[in-house]
């Protein structure tokens, strides 16, 4: 059994992973891990750089790593949101700083877009069956588009992230499920790597 640790942009991101809900999914896939196994950078810029300068954060983030290391992880993932950050997605990713056999997981273009993709406990989070979202990894903004929804159907909204973030989760959110919609591949990819942990 391989034990996994994470560094995260954010406070949704750290919500998610510290939940019990995503504990027990990863016991289940048969990876060890606990809360104590996530860092909350408290900013993107705290892992990531336009220019791929990581002068001014290669220390603290390689300060982590070895933090987590210690506490037994022998694997490490990074977990960021995209928002537009830089002109390319994909040399998004070549400017967070890692090390080898790290891994960096993007979600685009926010954390949300994956509640977005997971009809079910959106259903539940809105008490209201709706219709599944076709793309929901297109909105700019994903926060504001639950907001949008979320208005229209209960005649509530929400305004803050992390709010949020406890009632989809309370409402069953399952990345599986995320990442099985056809039209959500920063779900799917997370999903990917975790399952190939345990691959001969």
């Amino acid at each position: 059994m391989v034990t996994a640790g994470f560094i995260v942009e954010g406070d949704c991101e750290a919500i998610l992973l510290k939940d019990a809900s995503f504990i027990n999914f990863l016991a289940l896939i048969n990876i060890n891990y606990s809360k104590e196994l996530v860092i909350n950078a408290e900013g993107k810029n705290r892992l990531y750089n336009s220019k791929a300068d990581f002068s001014k954060i290669e220390q603290k983030i390689s300060d982590w790593i070895l933090g987590l290391q210690t506490k037994g992880a022998e694997i490490i993932f990074f977990l960021l949101d995209f928002d537009n950050s830089d002109p390319c997605f994909t040399q998004f990713k070549q400017k967070v700083f890692h090390k080898a056999g790290n891994h960096i997981i993007i979600a685009k273009q926010a954390l949300e877009a994956w509640f977005l993709a997971d009809t079910e406990a959106l259903s539940l989070y809105f008490q209201k069956r709706i219709a599944g979202i076709d793309f929901p990894e297109s909105f700019s903004v994903p926060f504001d588009e639950i907001k949008a929804l979320r208005l229209s159907h209960s005649g509530k909204s929400v305004s803050d992230k992390k709010m949020l973030t406890r009632h989809i989760l309370s409402s069953g959110f399952s990345l599986t499920r995320a990442a099985a919609h056809p039209n959500c591949p920063s779900a799917a990819y997370f999903l990917k790597k975790l399952l190939s942990l345990n691959t001969p």
